[in-house]
């Protein structure tokens, strides 16, 4: 129903070819491993059969903490879902046992699979977003270089493609918006003065 990061999540999933299911299979919390797949790929179908459709495999999770005598719930899972075609491999994240078996089946199944190039739209700009972000910076000298830090910097350092032409019309945008630029004109900086940014220095000029 799209409820939280509901659509947005399920649009991540259109990207891929293969997914696995990870299952607690000792259900530490309670919750019935066969129960929790068949959960999920309802809530597939219902926002697009065909991303149901493709092929899946289970991992069967937390197997070093089978303890309970009785019914194996990973043959109980193997039972219930590899006659529909559904391989399940009982691994463990803590010891890592299966981790390399299940990765190598999914490898060698993604090379058989046959993949159309698919396009899709940018949903996300994270740089646009920055400019909104109420977040800290300062602007300070020293000796003869005027520095800029704080966390909205770094955000915008790690997002932004200086190399490219969009990508430094936008650091210029940035400097100007945030009222960088008017700090450092306040802060007394001429033509040639040099700037520093973590990692990028550059040279002022209007």
């Amino acid at each position: 129903e799209g409820m939280g990061l509901g659509h947005e999540f399920l649009r991540h999933i259109e990207r891929t070819r293969l997914m696995i299911h990870v299952v607690d299979a000792a259900g530490t919390e309670g919750r019935d491993p066969v129960e929790d797949v068949y959960k999920i790929n309802k809530e597939l179908s219902a926002y697009n059969p065909e991303i149901a459709a493709r092929p899946q495999v289970i991992a069967a999770n937390k197997t070093d903490a089978i303890y309970a005598e009785g019914e194996d719930p990973v043959k109980r899972l193997k039972d219930e879902f590899e006659p529909k075609g559904y391989k399940v491999f009982p691994i463990s994240g803590v010891t890592g046992e299966g981790i390399s078996e299940l990765l190598y089946y999914v490898s060698d199944r993604l090379a058989e699979i046959e993949q159309e190039p698919v396009i899709f739209q940018q949903e996300y700009f994270p740089e646009e977003e920055l400019l909104y972000e109420n977040l800290p910076y300062t602007v300070t000298k020293e000796e003869d270089v005027y520095v800029v830090e704080g966390p909205k910097i770094e955000k915008m350092l790690g997002y932004t493609n200086l190399d490219s032409e969009k990508g430094f019309a936008f650091f210029q945008k940035f400097l100007k918006d945030t009222g960088i630029l008017e700090e450092l004109e306040e802060a007394g900086i001429q033509e040639g003065d040099t700037v520093r940014m973590y990692g990028l220095q550059f040279d002022y000029y209007k």
